[in-house]
């Protein structure tokens, strides 16, 4: 009796085991997905002590495959060795790839854009102007081979000098070989604060304005699927807003908010309000380092918002590259931006700083991409002045 009831709970137990093991035997194995970048284009994508891949792309990558079930390898490589890798199915994917008719032809791309890449020139002080124009007759440094090179090349009338890397011509400009610098505004901007270059700003007008996209081998449709499908939750979620802070928006210190604060605070004084009877002022900060105020103006016709003027202070002095702005009532409280000033503002780029007051006494910076989630986009892809 005792053996067949043995006999019976090990069956039982059998069972019972089997039923658990079986389903992890026929678990999914994870895609492994390669992910290779250029190692030298900060802060996109490079490489820190010991190898480790960090950057705007890299962590927008590692966002849109987390919970996909994906083992994601990086490989650092050269720009050119990222091309041709990516065409032969050596890496599956990359970042930062502009699309033209040659590259649609031997990739697959992101539904969306991950960030546009902006074309800029970059000037001491001293020489800085308001239109690019002005620097026509100019020598301007460029990393040799490069976009950039190209569009210099296109604008015409400047003595271009090409260096070997972003890097060297930063350090042209400088240590004054030359009279500006010519590459893309983020990774100028990560240079100039690494080599703590502080009296060069950008020249008000763009050069041009380039669509970023992640490109994929064409044999990968899956991972394409994925990397639409992972794009779309980090946008929704407010995750890409945080990794673009990261990397794109350098905070502001006390001091800076402050100077922000009184500043928009008294020029409320000067508005011309009849109307609303409201007195609003404003102030906006440049990556200059300088302040314009701005104060509202009614008319029987049209309101315009004290943060409009004081951006429009700014563009008529050759300022096209803002940092923070503030509203204010003439009591200090904040004054948000309005639905016109927050897609104003989205035209200079996403990651303005906007102060607003959800609760008395509890003030914050915000991007404006986070007030105006679905926001107009412009069409804009650059301009010149001939």
């Amino acid at each position: 009796m005792r053996c067949r009831f043995l006999a019976v709970f090990m069956g039982v137990a059998l069972s019972v085991f089997t039923f658990v093991i079986v389903p992890q035997a026929n678990a999914e194995e994870p895609i492994k997905v390669v992910y290779g970048f250029d190692r030298e284009f900060p802060p996109f994508s490079f490489e820190e002590a010991k190898g480790k891949a960090v950057g705007f792309d890299v962590d927008l990558i590692r966002a849109i495959f987390k919970g996909q079930n994906v083992k994601l390898v990086t490989r650092p490589l050269v720009w050119d060795h990222v091309l041709m890798e990516l065409s032969s199915g050596a890496i599956d994917l990359s970042t930062g790839m502009a699309k033209t008719k040659q590259r649609k032809l031997l990739f697959n791309f992101s539904e969306k854009a991950t960030l546009p890449m902006k074309v800029r020139l970059f000037t001491k002080y001293p020489n800085r102007v308001g239109n690019i124009t002005l620097l026509r007759g100019q020598t301007v440094s460029v990393k040799r081979g490069s976009f950039q090179q190209r569009v210099l090349e296109e604008f015409g009338g400047m003595n271009i000098k090409p260096y070997p890397t972003k890097a060297d011509a930063i350090h042209a400009l400088g240590r004054d070989r030359v009279q500006a610098y010519c590459g893309p505004e983020q990774t100028a901007y990560y240079y100039l604060n690494r080599f703590k270059y502080a009296k060069i700003s950008a020249v008000g007008s763009l050069m041009r304005i380039t669509d970023s996209y992640i490109a994929v081998n064409r044999e990968k449709g899956r991972i394409l699927e994925m990397v639409n499908k992972g794009f779309q939750r980090v946008v929704a979620t407010g995750e890409y807003d945080r990794i673009y802070r990261k990397w794109f928006v350098p905070e502001l210190y006390e001091d800076d908010l402050n100077k922000l604060f009184e500043a928009a605070s008294e020029a409320a004084v000067n508005a011309y309000a009849p109307y609303t009877k409201v007195p609003v002022g404003a102030a906006v900060l440049t990556r200059s380092g300088k302040t314009y105020v701005g104060c509202n103006v009614e008319t029987a016709k049209e309101n315009i918002t004290a943060i409009k003027t004081a951006v429009l202070k700014a563009i008529a002095d050759g300022e096209y590259d803002f940092r923070a702005v503030a509203a204010l009532a003439p009591d200090g409280s904040v004054v948000a931006p309005t639905a016109e000033d927050r897609q104003f503002l989205f035209e200079f780029g996403r990651g303005i700083l906007a102060a607003v007051e959800p609760d008395k006494g509890d003030v914050k910076m915000i991007m404006v991409s986070q007030l105006l989630p679905y926001p107009t986009l412009s069409g804009n892809k650059g301009f010149t002045y001939d």
